[in-house]
C-alpha cells in the first residue's frame, strides 16, 4: 500500500455500515459510507470520533495484520475486543460516534452492496458470521471471504473516489492546501 494524504487517493477509508435500505436493486443496496480518515481535521469531530478515525488509519497501516486500505468500523471493534477492551473502556459511544460521522460536513462517498457484502461488512462476531439461505444452507464467512469483500471495496472506491474528490474540488465545495 502506498501511504499518501493526497484528496484523491487518501491513505485510507474507514466505512461505515448503513441500515440495510427498504428498496434495493437487483439484490444490491445503498448501504455503506466510506470516508478517508487522513482528511478529517480533528478539531471538526469529536474527541471519541478522533479516537475512532485514529484508530483506523492505525489499523490501514498496520503492514502484516491490519485490514488494510478499507477498514472496517467492525474491524476496529474486532480489534479492540482482541485488546481486551471494547468501545465503553474508551468512554465512547459508537452508535454516537458513527451518527457524528455520518452527519459530519466531509467528503463521504456512499457505496451500494450486495446483502451478503453488507452484512460480512458489519459483523465483527469474535468467531465470524454464519449466513442462513432459505433453501436450508449454512455458509461460515472465512476470513478469505471477509477480504474478498474488502477487496472489491477497495476496488471500487480507488475507481471512484478520486473522480468523485475532483468534483467537490472542481466545484470549490472541497478546499486543497
Amino acid at each position: 500500500m502506498t501511504v499518501t494524504n493526497s484528496p484523491l487517493s487518501p491513505a485510507g477509508w474507514l466505512v461505515l455500515g448503513l441500515p440495510w435500505p427498504t428498496e434495493t436493486r437487483d439484490g444490491w443496496g445503498e448501504c455503506a459510507v466510506a470516508i478517508a480518515p487522513t482528511m478529517i481535521p480533528r478539531s471538526l469531530v469529536s474527541k471519541g470520533a478522533g479516537i475512532v478515525l485514529d484508530l483506523s488509519t492505525g489499523l490501514a497501516r498496520e503492514p502484516n495484520d491490519g485490514p488494510g486500505e478499507a477498514v472496517f468500523f467492525s474491524d476496529v471493534t474486532l480489534w479492540l475486543d482482541k485488546q481486551g477492551k471494547d468501545w465503553g473502556d474508551l468512554g465512547i459511544d459508537y452508535e454516537a460516534v458513527i451518527d457524528e460521522l455520518l452527519d459530519a460536513q466531509v467528503p463521504q462517498l456512499y457505496l451500494t452492496l450486495t446483502q451478503k457484502a453488507h452484512a460480512i461488512l458489519c459483523d465483527a462476531s469474535r468467531e465470524g458470521l454464519r449466513l442462513h439461505y432459505t433453501n436450508g444452507d449454512v455458509e461460515h464467512v472465512t476470513p478469505q471471504v471477509r477480504q474478498n469483500v474488502r477487496d472489491g471495496i477497495v476496488q471500487s472506491l480507488k475507481r471512484d473516489w478520486p473522480p468523485y474528490i475532483q468534483s467537490l474540488i472542481d466545484s470549490g465545495a472541497l478546499q486543497t492546501r
